[in-house]
């Protein structure tokens, strides 16, 4: 009897406690909600400046078009997109509400939409003090944008719709995001996708990691979507600009071959056990790879370090390399395999 009299009451004690489990909040699972960027944000937004665009008129300055930019080092550079420059006359950049410092253009570059500006500290104009002295913001640090995983935490900071310095959180939706249909698209892109919002002002601003690290620069939104934006890699941003830096232009390599998409014929001639590398179209005569012994219907597997994955790929992996520089290229010629060291040479 006292064991039949036990029994029922730790069933309840059990239904009890099943009843409350279900009616209590389920514990969170490991990243959800996303990380508290306002530190980051503090670190990084002194060094994100409004860029303004436009032509002088007697002592007015007349803007045609605004965007942002990030501080880049200690010696006055500024980073934006070419698209925010273009061919103005005349621009400024702005630290300070309503206080606008004048920039010279140092170079830009179409092909990769970027552009290096560098601040004038002569004079402000606007409401500043005669004589303001320019308090010059940290450079945010550069993160990898090689080690970005789908799913990362990211945030944009820029001026969209000239709202000094918005942030927007959102994650990585993509990597190595190339051939996206984009009005003015660059034409070397390997974007990181991203659904952190990016309006009209955000270009040029950086993109950065849970840490505050510019992983890559806000370039460019898909029209008639939702959550689709782009940003250009941080490696890229760097390669152009030191170029820029250095020569006023981006020199870019040239490897004097056309290449096309590897289709899964193609891939299966090579015995290519996946389709993937870029199939040689056409050579130049006399050109880098027609001297390296590379013809028209190899497929390239590797560039230099690189696994050429696609064709789209490669023409910034070209471009990327000085001249000059030596690179071991490998290649399939139907089933054989190749070594070809191809000595890039200047762009035209």
């Amino acid at each position: 009897m006292r064991r039949l009299a036990r029994a029922p009451a730790a069933a309840l004690v059990a239904v009890a406690l099943l009843v409350a489990a279900c009616r209590s909040d389920p514990a969170p699972a490991a990243g959800v909600g996303g990380p508290d960027f306002s530190a980051v944000f503090a670190s990084v937004a002194p060094a994100v400046v409004r860029v303004m665009a436009g032509r002088t008129d007697g002592d007015r300055f007349l803007a045609a078009r605004f965007g942002s930019g990030f501080v880049w080092d200690l010696e006055d550079h500024i980073v934006t997109n070419d698209h925010v420059v273009g061919t103005a006359p005349a621009l400024r950049v702005s630290f300070e509400p309503e206080v606008w410092w004048p920039v010279a253009l140092v170079g830009r570059d179409a092909s990769t939409d970027l552009a290096l500006l560098r601040v004038d500290r002569s004079g402000a104009s606007g409401p500043a003090p005669p004589g303001q002295a320019l308090v010059w913001p940290a450079p945010p640090p550069h993160g990898d944008a090689a080690s970005l995983r789908p799913g990362a935490w990211v945030a944009a900071i820029g001026n969209p719709h000239e709202m000094v310095r918005t942030i927007s959180v959102g994650v990585v939706s993509a990597t190595g995001r190339r051939g996206a249909r984009l009005e003015g698209t660059p034409q070397y892109a390997d974007f990181i996708q991203t659904d952190a919002d990016l309006n009209p002002g955000s270009s040029g601003g950086p993109l950065v990691d849970g840490l505050g690290r510019v992983v890559g620069l806000s370039t460019a939104v898909m029209a008639r979507a939702q959550g689709i934006a782009f940003a250009t890699p941080i490696d890229q941003v760097e390669t152009v600009v030191e170029s820029l830096r250095t020569r006023g232009r981006f020199v870019r390599g040239f490897a004097g071959f056309t290449v096309r998409p590897v289709r899964i014929g193609a891939a299966a001639d090579a015995s290519l056990q996946r389709v993937y590398g870029a199939l040689v179209q056409s050579v130049v005569p006399g050109g880098p790879a027609e001297r390296a012994g590379l013809k028209g219907g190899d497929i390239v597997l590797k560039f230099g370090a690189t696994k050429v994955e696609d064709s789209t790929l490669l023409p910034w992996l070209v471009a990327a390399s000085p001249p000059g520089a030596v690179v071991e290229v490998r290649y399939a010629r139907g089933t054989q395999r190749g070594v070809a060291l191809l000595t890039v040479s200047e762009a035209p």
